[in-house]
């Protein structure tokens, strides 16, 4: 599989976005694949003679990354990297529930004079034989292993509310009184000396979260296929983003002052202690 080519070669290339090939297109020559962790892997290139192809000639920097099993499979030229980022599960999550198929109907009449296609369409429903067969045999359509359950990262005193309007008094009180998972956990910390040999995002595979009582309890069955998660907090959100990355790292955590308390000694911020305990740093 050979990409263009492009560039200098072929500058009016439908790949050519200002001057450069958008596929990043001659690639390096390399002697040994680098792998990365958080994207694609940069893959062996070795400098060989060009070979002609067409009219121009080209060497490995124009090879597209393929699997030639797959090409001799379904006889077709087929792009295949490896991509270790998990950016790659949640963009195939949206492929499997993005929903049911759609398709658009236009209205028209031929006797109108103006005439609005943004306004007279309508984004219907479609539903093809096969997956009418399904339906009506009341296959699932879909399925998940694990349970997952989202855990709190929040600064002291600065948890989520939900609320409706008009009621903003009543939400505040009701948030002074109940724990979030992450306060919860403190405590259950404080009571079950069992809980210290877990980490915070391990802990709902051992215990179940109460909502009404706001409480950690064991679980008697059935931890095996539940994950804990964590949000994802940016490393400009600094004092959020600290603390989660020693939430990371610390068991036996009873509350904010604990967390950030490293070799016996409170740090002020989360930042000092992830750079005292050198996390990140």
């Amino acid at each position: 599989m050979v990409h263009g080519p492009c560039g200098i070669i072929n500058p009016n290339a439908p790949c050519m976005k200002d001057g450069e090939c958008s596929k990043q297109f001659p690639k390096a020559f390399r002697e040994e694949t680098e792998e990365n962790v958080n994207g694609y892997p940069v893959y062996k290139r070795r400098c060989i003679e060009p070979v002609r192809v067409g009219k121009h000639y080209i060497d490995k920097r124009w090879i597209v990354p393929y699997n030639p099993w797959l090409s001799k499979k379904y006889t077709a030229h087929i792009n295949v990297e490896v991509c270790a980022s998990v950016k790659s599960v949640k963009y195939l999550y949206k492929y499997v529930y993005k929903g049911h198929d759609a398709a658009s109907i236009t209205l028209k009449n031929d006797d109108s004079v103006n005439h609005d296609e943004i306004l007279n369409f309508l984004d219907g429903r479609y539903v093809s034989a096969p997956e009418a067969m399904w339906r009506l045999s009341e296959f699932s359509m879909s399925d998940k292993s694990h349970t997952v359950i989202r855990l709190a990262v929040h600064l002291p005193e600065q948890q989520a509310i939900f609320l409706k309007e008009g009621q903003e008094n009543e939400a505040v009180e009701r948030s002074s009184i109940k724990d979030t998972t992450l306060t919860a956990w403190f405590k259950l910390n404080l009571i079950d000396e069992e809980a210290h040999e877990y980490y915070y995002a391990d802990i709902p595979q051992y215990y179940v979260f109460d909502k009404p009582s706001t409480k950690w309890q064991k679980r008697q069955r059935g931890g095996q296929q539940v994950i804990g998660r964590m949000p994802v907090v940016s490393v400009q959100d600094s004092e959020r983003f600290y603390l989660r990355m020693l939430l990371l790292r610390k068991t036996g955590v009873i509350s904010f002052n604990n967390l950030k308390t490293i070799d016996g000694t409170l740090c002020e911020t989360f930042q000092e202690a992830c750079k005292v305990k050198c996390l990140g740093f």
